[in-house]
């Protein structure tokens, strides 16, 4: 599997979360894993990913299933709208 990590933001990615060559080559393969089953427009070969990463196919799509959780649990932690103003805040911790 052969990346392109030229991008501004996966070099700041790499660097905030000082992630290893591994690292990332897990986390693309479970974006590939997760958007194949999600989006029927995205086509991904699964022995493809394993022999290219010399890892079972149950180990990727283990990979993808834990990181889909951890995305799930973290949107559904995710307040929505706009935090209160600075003066509400202080307002309602007085």
């Amino acid at each position: 599997m052969r990346l392109d990590l030229s991008s501004k933001r996966a070099r700041k990615l790499i660097r905030e979360h000082d992630l290893s060559e591994e690292e990332i080559l897990q986390i693309v393969a479970s974006a590939r894993i997760n958007l194949a089953t999600f989006d029927p427009e995205y086509r991904t070969n699964v022995t493809q990913i394993a022999e290219d990463l010399r890892k079972s196919r149950p180990t990727i799509y283990g990979w993808a299933d834990r990181a889909l959780a951890a995305t799930i649990q973290s949107l559904r932690n995710i307040r929505t709208g706009r935090p209160p103003k600075e003066r509400e805040r202080n307002e309602s911790e007085a």
